[in-house]
């Protein structure tokens, strides 16, 4: 059996250097983790290490001794709550800005669960980033998630997809138009937008920074387009994924030639992504320090303000969505969910029209109640039909009956027009498979989490993980029942056959999208 290196993902040669990690196992060539130790001697990887001392990347002093005498508890709800990025805060960069505008931004960043999730309105647009470190590992708590949400949002990021180049484990979402960016030559790594079928959009490969992975870097992975917007600016989004290992004078070169180049067309921007860049650091840090200036520098701000990575001692803000968008009330958030280590996150701008199918939900109903049925029953009695019995022609008759009745049932039942709002209720239509009891247990799982996220104990937490891989092992059995049963209807149809197999393999027939260039 071939090994391979932990670091580059590549194989390792016989005549190349390795050395192996003494707790985990894993291989690792030397030059990619810069040592010179003996492979006999005793060594122990930068992950194993990180999990053994859960402090070791405490930059300051005092975060260090916190972190120390309270190894052995756990992190307090009420201590993760306070802590909080302020952006008004950060070394006068905004008071020293020339280029910046009144930072006097109409918004609101929380904490929630999925159910308090909503807009106001269809035309709110609205971005999720989840990071689920590999998709195809995490699929079905990032389906049962999307599945319980009360919105349906505009655009969903992934970070972290690790979608294969060959494209040959790619996930397709209901009503939405996959892009995506593999990570090249490497396992893991890798961004996707989710963009929905409403929208109308370009790929803007023309903004994606150009960073290349070398002996010594990982390389971030980007993805761009173009939202079209009749009537007013368009909409540039971005989704970015910076590994830990990145170059960061490239990434900060790339990232300030993307952000000119958008601010020169005068567009509203929001860029979403895993950043790998500690917020609640920033005045401590000179890198994250000169990361917010090239997005203050450009105009552009960030809607989360609270940890994203939470685990029983340490709690950073690494994930975020920047805008340039002022205009408009806000509404932002961290989702407590357990699709992976990293909270998903999401921003909802309120009234920006951006669907091309405005017209296309509303619908048409008429208002009854028992009040109206009374009054048309007494104005219907007081209708003078004598003329219609008076008339030779039956026909005429009918006709002239059909004019009196309509009149007076148009004016005691009108017709009204409203939005359908369960037509984008949910994020995805809901899985044949997810029963009305599985529904129950997931609001059940929810609570346990909520519960655990609160209170963090070790008995919490078993509550919890025994449930959950109880109700994922019982979504599973339900959705191979549901495929085994359709297998069945269609043994005696090869085309609804293959309909059935390309559903259970996630194939689906990629719409073609024009490249802006």
């Amino acid at each position: 059996m071939t090994n391979y290196c932990n670091c580059c993902s590549k194989d390792i040669r016989s005549h190349q250097s390795t050395i192996v990690c003494n707790i985990c196992n894993s291989y690792y060539h030397t030059h990619c983790i810069h040592t010179d130790v003996n492979a006999n001697e005793d060594w122990f990887c930068f992950q194993c290490t990180g999990n053994v001392f859960p402090f070791n990347h405490y930059i300051d002093d005092d975060e260090f001794k916190f972190a120390l005498f309270s190894l052995n508890n756990t992190l307090e709800y009420n201590r993760m709550l306070n802590l909080k990025f302020n952006p008004f805060v950060f070394n006068d960069v905004i008071n020293n800005s020339n280029n910046l505008i009144d930072y006097d931004i109409p918004h609101s960043c929380s904490y929630t669960f999925d159910h308090n999730i909503s807009a106001t309105c269809e035309k709110d647009f609205s971005i999720l980033h989840i990071n689920p470190r590999s998709f195809n590992k995490n699929v079905d708590l990032i389906s049962t998630f999307l599945t319980s949400l009360r919105h349906t949002f505009s655009i969903l990021a992934l970070s972290e997809t690790w979608f294969k180049e060959d494209g040959s484990n790619l996930i397709h979402i209901d009503n939405y138009n996959l892009v995506n960016t593999p990570r090249c030559g490497r396992r893991s790594g890798g961004v996707a937008i989710y963009v929905h079928n409403t929208i109308s959009f370009r790929i803007r490969n023309d903004l994606k920074l150009i960073d290349k992975p070398s002996e010594h870097f990982d390389h971030s992975e980007s993805i761009f387009i173009e939202i079209t917007v009749p009537g007013t600016k368009n909409i540039v989004v971005g989704n970015i994924y910076r590994a830990h290992r990145t170059n960061i004078e490239t990434f900060f070169y790339d990232l300030t030639n993307c952000l000119t180049k958008i601010n020169t067309e005068e567009k509203q921007c929001y860029i979403s992504g895993d950043f790998n860049l500690d917020l609640l650091h920033s005045n401590d840090n000179h890198i994250i320090n000169e990361f917010l200036s090239i997005f203050y520098n450009h105009n552009m701000f960030p809607l989360i303000d609270r940890p994203t990575r939470i685990t029983p001692s340490t709690a950073s803000l690494i994930d975020n969505i920047f805008t340039n968008v002022f205009t408009h009330y806000i509404k932002s958030g961290v989702v407590i969910a357990d699709v992976s280590d990293h909270y998903p996150v999401y921003q909802i701008t309120k009234s920006t029209p951006i669907s091309n199918a405005n017209t296309a939900n509303k619908i048409s109903t008429r208002l009854f109640n028992q009040t109206r049925i009374q009054h048309f029953f007494e104005n219907l009695s007081l209708v003078d039909w004598s003329c219609i019995t008076d008339l030779d022609s039956s026909d005429h008759a009918y006709n002239v009956f059909i004019d009196k009745f309509t009149e007076v049932y148009n004016v005691h039942f009108p017709i009204s027009k409203h939005s359908n709002n369960n037509s984008r209720r949910r994020c995805i239509p809901q899985k044949p498979w997810i029963t009305s009891a599985i529904l129950k247990s997931i609001t059940r799982k929810d609570k346990l989490y909520k519960k655990y996220a609160s209170n963090p104990t070790e008995s919490n937490k078993t509550s919890y993980v025994n449930y959950r891989n109880k109700l994922t092992s019982l979504i599973r059995i339900s959705k191979q029942q549901y495929y085994a049963e359709k297998l069945e209807e269609t043994k005696f149809n090869s085309k609804q056959t293959w309909n059935v197999l390309n559903n259970i393999m996630g194939r689906q027939n990629n719409k073609h999208i024009s490249s802006f260039f």
